[in-house]
């Protein structure tokens, strides 16, 4: 077979699967909003819910600008087909992401690549809890802000890559503005990305400020400044939403709540679980291809991200009527995308090297584990199963 008839071979067959995966997302948002305007949601999902922010006229995010007018123009399908667009979009940034790791491969091997990584889920263990309770997965299916943060959100951490390669001279002006827009334009859809990022993009400053003694004080500040104008995004979004007395962010240990209510974090098993079951594969990389992950910023940035939003869930909880709503787990699972994308590039990168190490073999394994869960989750979930898919039964006895 000659290379030109393999190269349209595969453009083929990805167009097909992008195609195929779009019809499937088109189809399950549909139903989605058919099931909620029912008034019986078997999905669980919120897209209904942000449907009647957007028509009341609560616009706290850029979703609400969005999906008021696809309505206006086609209905539930013009919202259907507007997510599927969001989840299309997503799968082609993860793409470009990958092509620092694989510059080697074309552009239907990577698109092929981030399609089916990214259907990957927390894996399946028998009498392991909910299938997605307690668990943190960088693709959601349920929840519209989230679906149109993700591409915008991977946009700005993927040209932050950029911006940050010119610390230790000039950074680059058009590079620092796109970055910036990005990560703007994130925020507008949902705070949670620049909640980690900013605090992490502050220490990482300040380790620049020490280890230059204070000589590269000019490109610190300008970094720094890029996160002005989403921290002004999310005080408008407040505004918006902590309306009521009691309402804010706080401390968890100043608050009094239900720990078996609260359905992320280390409170009850099954979030214990889901959080065990979300981590199989990353800690792989981790663990056994650590020379080549640590070797690489931004590996390392992604881990730091996604530990200081992490931190942030577990420590923090908004009060009032939305204590349970668990917003600050979407920080992350935002930032665990980022880290997926960083832990899927160098296995690959790994996977690709001759010989293969057994290391390399065992990470393979870990992610097929969460792909196989991740198609069998979807095909349940398209069945008309809520997204908190019940595994049997979680008490195992602890």
């Amino acid at each position: 077979m000659t290379q030109t008839r393999k190269k349209r071979l595969l453009w083929a067959l990805c167009l097909a699967a992008l195609a195929l995966f779009a019809a499937a997302m088109v189809w399950l948002h549909y139903q989605q909003l058919c099931a909620t305007g029912r008034g019986e949601d078997p999905y669980t999902s919120d897209l209904g819910q942000h449907l009647y922010f957007a028509q009341s006229g609560l616009i706290y995010s850029a979703t609400s600008l969005l999906i008021g007018p696809a309505y206006a123009a086609g209905g539930k399908l013009g919202i259907a087909l507007l997510l599927a667009v969001f989840h299309l979009a997503a799968v082609a940034v993860f793409a470009w992401g990958l092509k620092a790791a694989l510059p080697e491969w074309s552009l239907p091997a990577r698109l092929l690549a981030s399609f089916v990584v990214n259907l990957a889920q927390a894996v399946y263990i028998p009498r392991g809890g909910y299938w997605y309770q307690g668990t943190v997965t960088g693709t959601i299916y349920h929840n519209t802000t989230y679906i149109m943060l993700a591409p915008f959100a991977l946009l700005a951490v993927l040209w932050f890559y950029r911006a940050w390669q010119g610390i230790d001279g000039r950074i680059d002006l058009r590079t620092w503005l796109i970055y910036t827009a990005f990560l703007t334009a994130a925020t507008a859809f949902k705070a949670n990305l620049i909640f980690a990022f900013a605090p992490a993009l502050l220490v990482l400053l300040i380790a620049d400020f020490i280890r230059t003694r204070a000589k590269n004080i000019g490109n610190e500040v300008l970094m720094g400044c890029s996160v002005f104008p989403g921290v002004g995004l999310c005080i408008l979004e407040a505004n918006v939403l902590f309306t009521e007395e009691g309402s804010g962010l706080r401390l968890i240990f100043t608050t009094e709540f239900d720990r078996h209510a609260l359905l992320w974090g280390v409170f009850n098993e099954a979030a214990l679980l889901g959080l065990l079951r979300s981590l199989p594969f990353v800690a792989a990389v981790a663990l056994l291809l650590r020379w080549p992950a640590f070797g690489s910023f931004r590996y390392k940035f992604s881990l730091f991200l996604f530990a200081v939003a992490m931190a942030e869930a577990l420590l923090l909880v908004e009060g009032g009527d939305r204590l349970y709503h668990a917003n600050l787990w979407w920080g992350p699972f935002i930032c665990f995308w980022v880290l997926w994308l960083e832990s899927v590039g160098i296995f690959l990168k790994q996977a690709l090297a001759k010989p293969k190490s057994a290391s390399t073999v065992l990470c393979g394994m870990a992610l097929g584990w969460h792909i196989i869960s991740g198609v069998c989750y979807l095909v349940r979930l398209m069945q008309g199963v809520s997204y908190n898919v019940p595994i049997m039964t979680y008490h195992i006895g602890f």
